[in-house]
């Protein structure tokens, strides 16, 4: 997975570089690197200049390049496609179809904007081998995710409203909102984004209200309009998300959730492979007991997640002795 992330991350790079490059003039690689830069993606100089010969000595796109002087400039040939990239081979349409389906949420508002073109064009190089048998058309059908939760449909965020917060997040500014809450109350708050998280079907803002030092969880659908300002958001220092949620939990833990010992006696044989292949983390540990039972012990957080998970396989595990022992 991390090395398909990677993949997708470098094309979406590729991408940007290409979309820089204009038709009617010969751009320099600085040139690129300051527009690259002016939307928050740092690249080395170095690097670029490999991705742009890369590029040219390809063949794939019309590109032009400057040898008079170095280091070296490029443009796109002036009597092609103001998309060049739209005639698509079924290989680069399978990648842009994975990105749009798994990212959708994972990429800012301005980008998504500008990669649509590429989508609608990976989408119709599909629909024209539809009826011919490739190993592409047919990739799409051979993968699924499963989720262990029961399905559901998930509730609609105004496209205007994802951009807003996304880009946002993107250029550390402040938000405008008006927001109703669970029980239906509508709130106006100005609000510094700290991180956006997908939750299942569920899409969250992490954010800070003005006047408060305390983090909320904004569900976006319950967003019903969103307006981006020009002032800078409040960063809290060393705030990372993914450290954020891997200690909370997200939306299943609070202040008062605690950390415990767990200690778990069961009888089915295939509990015992199947968490010892995926255990819960480093600290757990499964033995067998003389009666022929098993006995897991963890270090862990007593979350609802943990309460849902014992309710769950309580039976089919032959769970018959449940112990939470407090660790200060």
């Amino acid at each position: 997975m991390a090395r398909q992330m990677n993949a997708i991350n470098q094309a979406l790079l590729y991408l940007e570089v290409i979309k820089r490059i204009p038709r009617h003039r010969f751009i320099s690689t600085q040139e690129i690197q300051n527009s690259l830069l002016a939307s928050g993606i740092n690249i080395q100089t170095l690097t670029l200049q490999r991705y742009l010969k890369q590029l040219y000595e390809s063949g794939s796109l019309p590109l032009e390049r400057n040898d008079n002087s170095k280091p070296f400039s490029y443009r796109m040939g002036t009597d092609t496609s103001p998309l060049p990239f739209t005639n698509l081979s079924a290989q680069e349409a399978l990648m842009l179809r994975l990105i749009e389906a798994n990212l959708r949420y994972q990429l800012p508002g301005k980008l998504n904007k500008a990669m649509q073109p590429f989508f609608d064009a990976a989408r119709q190089t599909l629909d024209d081998i539809q009826g011919r048998i490739t190993h592409e058309n047919e990739w799409l059908n051979k993968i699924a995710v499963v989720s262990n939760s029961l399905p559901q449909i998930p509730p609609n965020i105004k496209p205007r409203i994802f951009e807003a917060v996304s880009n946002a997040l993107f250029e550390n500014k402040k938000l405008k909102i008006v927001y109703h809450n669970a029980e239906g109350h509508e709130k106006t708050k100005t609000v510094s984004p700290m991180g956006l998280v997908q939750q299942d079907i569920r899409l969250y803002l992490v954010c800070r209200f003005d006047g408060y030092t305390d983090i909320r969880h904004l569900a976006l659908h319950r967003i019903s309009d969103a307006t981006l300002l020009n002032e800078l958001a409040q960063k809290e220092r060393n705030f990372d998300i993914k450290t954020y949620v891997k200690e909370h939990h997200f939306n299943y833990s609070n202040e008062n959730t605690r950390t415990i010992l767990l200690t778990i006696e069961f009888t089915n044989e295939a509990t015992a492979l199947n968490l010892t292949e995926a255990p819960f983390n480093r600290t757990q540990t499964i033995k067998k007991l003389n009666n022929g039972h098993y006995e897991l012990n963890v270090e862990i957080e007593d979350s609802l997640l943990l309460s849902g998970w014992i309710n769950t396989w309580k039976d089919i595990a032959g769970i018959v002795r449940i112990e939470k022992k407090p660790i200060d």
